[in-house]
């Protein structure tokens, strides 16, 4: 109990914790990819709803809406779990006890959502119980994952205030939160319909039992094996204080939290749009339903995410050390514009019945892996582009998350408080909050642009398929599944895909520019002023006894008990 309950004091994060605390990310975002991403396209695509057509479309939109009213259980759910990590600190630390309360609870609920499979007593789905149990664990996921996930990344800021230190740990945390969602992700667009003799349900199962091990596996390492920063005894009591209210009042009454928890919203909008259920269905309905047609092109488009974002995320600390964050800001923000004017230009049909990146497929079979046909011709342009908007936007995500955290440090500097864990509630909050967003889009996209039935179709072919693979044939049959998905594939209209590519690409342009303009515009903290910042917070946390007091750089005009407005510390400088 002792080890577990052992911690550092100083701005040097120990060597172990370095490493395993981002490592663990992995599983975490590969888990919550499965669930946030990919959890209603098992639904539509798995034969797990109702076969009749009105059935199935109302209990799609029954799954949306309740997706979308978890909304509102997420706006009570996150400041809740924020407020009690704020106020509660157990013997065994003040954040790990939830990282792996959360991840039991996360694990158990993941497994119950891909596992239960009501059926009707002649073997059909049940799509109305389904949609029940599927809601409940869905609730039950959220709790448990925001519980992890709050005591996760409010861990973070709370082990250093050394800025080359956090640059380092924040870097190496979304570095293995994007490979992750990116391993999640090109699992879920290929394993599903690879296999002729699996249908994606099982396949689906299997992925939810080996990603909740491994989730589990990894938090049970961070609690045992990281270590936690001691804690100020003022910012202890002050956390004791906390009320529910201090979500909302840190945002209104600190700036530099709200703008960077809108900016924070506005990227995760932008970076979930292709590489979610709208990227997967855009590219089945373009390019060829399964594995070896759309599936194929957006797994290697998640190839691009991931190596755009570790490229931009492993730049990062060199960049930092050059040059202040809005410049890079500025220059992230450059490239995914060009990246967002490449794609719309050359991967959607803007100009004819196809776009620029085109090539002819060799073979009509849907389920294999044809790279031939998908890095042939003009084909690399559906690649090139993604590649550089991820290196673009992972460069955001960083600027973003480390502006965060020194508003954390404004915060204690300002108002005698860190919580840490109260602002942290809003990372998550933002995660949902544009994940249900997404879902909403998703569904608006494909009704306006005309393609609904199809992706319904589509829905109802996967569910006869089910049923063939699980039942016994005579000789010579054959499952009709290939023909039905060419057939339904035929009928999808150029004009069609156009409209959903303009829709996506809007999107995208203008989540990227207001989060942008709200990060350059509303947000304050130089580099130097937070250098000033942490000098003064070291020289009170030696007036405590918890560090060894440093000499400070010359003389900045701080003084304990006597702080600057946020105007004067802000505009100090200027």
């Amino acid at each position: 109990m002792a080890r577990i309950a052992k911690t550092y004091t100083g701005n040097k994060v120990p060597r172990l914790t370095k490493f395993l605390f981002p490592f663990s990310g992995i599983f975490r975002d590969a888990c919550y990819a499965l669930v946030g991403s990919f959890l209603l396209q098992y639904a539509i695509n798995s034969g797990v709803l109702s076969s009749a057509e009105s059935d199935f479309t109302a209990q799609y939109w029954v799954i949306t809406v309740a997706m979308m009213v978890a909304l509102v259980w997420d706006g009570i759910n996150d400041p809740i779990m924020g407020f009690i990590v704020e106020k509660v600190h157990f013997k065994l630390g003040k954040f790990k006890p939830w990282i792996l309360i959360g991840a039991i609870g996360n694990a158990l609920a993941v497994v119950c959502m891909f596992l239960i499979r009501p059926t009707n007593a002649d073997g059909s789905a049940n799509g109305w119980a389904f949609v029940g149990v599927m809601i409940a664990f869905y609730f039950l996921w959220d709790l448990f994952f925001t519980m992890n996930d709050i005591g996760y990344w409010s861990m973070l800021p709370s082990l250093t205030n050394d800025e080359k230190e956090r640059a380092t740990l924040t870097s190496r945390m979304t570095i293995c939160a994007s490979i992750g969602g990116f391993l999640m992700t090109a699992a879920c667009m290929l394993l599903p319909t690879m296999f002729s003799g699996i249908s994606s349900a099982t396949m689906y199962m299997i992925l939810a039992i080996a990603t909740a091990v491994l989730f589990l596996g990894s938090q049970v390492a961070v609690f045992f094996l990281c270590q936690e920063r001691q804690r100020d005894p003022k910012q202890e009591e002050a956390s004791e204080q906390s009320s529910l209210l201090d979500l909302f009042k840190v945002v209104g009454k600190n700036p530099q939290v709200r703008v960077a928890v809108i900016a924070m919203f506005l990227y995760y909008l932008a970076s979930g749009v292709l590489t979610g259920g709208i990227g997967l269905n855009y590219f089945y309905l373009s390019l060829g339903y399964g594995s070896g047609r759309g599936g194929l092109v957006s797994a290697l488009i998640s190839v691009m995410y991931v190596i755009g974002m570790v490229a931009s995320q492993a730049l990062y600390p060199v960049l930092a050390k050059k040059m202040p964050k809005k410049k890079i800001l500025l220059i992230s923000f450059i490239i995914q514009l060009v990246g967002f004017a490449g794609f719309i230009l050359c991967c959607v049909p803007l100009f004819g019945d196809h776009p620029i990146a085109y090539n002819v497929p060799a073979s009509s079979d849907f389920s294999a892996m044809d790279f031939g046909w998908a890095l042939g011709g003009t084909m690399a342009l559906y690649y090139v582009f993604p590649l550089v908007f991820f290196f673009g936007m992972g460069m955001m995500y960083l600027v973003i998350m480390v502006m965060l955290q020194d508003a954390i440090d404004y915060n204690e500097y300002q108002f005698g408080e860190r919580k840490e864990s109260i602002i942290s509630a809003w990372r998550p909050l933002d995660v949902k909050l544009s994940s249900a967003l997404l879902r909403l889009f998703q569904i608006v996209i494909f009704s306006v642009a005309g393609l609904l039935t199809a992706v319904n179709q589509i829905s109802d072919a996967e569910r006869a398929h089910n049923i063939w693979t699980n039942t016994k044939h005579n000789p010579g049959e054959v499952d009709p599944f290939a023909d039905t998905i060419a057939a339904i594939q035929a009928s999808v209209k150029p004009e069609s895909i156009r409209v959903a590519g303009i829709l996506i690409v809007v999107i995208l342009v203008i989540s990227v520019v207001a989060a942008w303009a709200c990060l350059q515009f509303g947000y304050g903290i130089t580099e130097e002023k937070h250098r000033e910042i942490v000098e003064e917070l070291e020289r009170r946390h030696a007036a405590d006894g918890l560090v060894e007091e440093k000499p400070l750089a010359p003389e900045i005009g701080i003084a304990v008990g006597q702080e600057p407005t946020q105007a004067e510390f802000l505009n100090k400088d200027e």
